[in-house]
């Protein structure tokens, strides 16, 4: 049936396959991406509000020009879309995004908010 080996291997592979299940990224700072067209930056990711109904300043200081009719909220480390000019109010109804690669995503405004834990060092270009 079953030798001692198979055993040991089975059990590495069931213990392996748990720590992936439980650990699936890696405890890096949670940081917040927004892509509006084919533009992407980082905005201070701390409670409060920010709209995108002229320039918004990412966490350099940088203006960016965006111009789109959305609004979003930051409260305790969650982020959801309050306000959107767009038809069918998709982005709007999404519930509040908060753990990594969560997404917010408005197609006809094409502007998406993303929460990213990646190692990746943002003042680096």
């Amino acid at each position: 049936m079953f030798r001692k080996i198979d055993v040991i291997i089975i059990l590495f592979f069931i213990i392996l396959s748990i720590v992936f299940i439980f650990k699936p990224y890696s405890y890096s700072a949670k940081k917040l991406m927004l892509v509006v067209e084919n533009e992407s930056f980082y905005i201070p990711y701390k409670d409060g509000y920010f709209n995108l109904f002229g320039k918004v300043k990412d966490v350099f200081g940088n203006e960016h020009s965006v111009y789109k009719g959305m609004e979003f909220e930051i409260a305790g480390g969650r982020v959801k879309a309050l306000h959107s000019d767009c038809a069918n109010q998709i982005c709007v109804n999404t519930s509040w995004i908060e753990n990594c690669g969560d997404t917010i995503i408005c197609a006809p405004n094409r502007v998406a908010a993303i929460i990213d834990c990646s190692d990746k060092d943002i003042t680096q270009k």
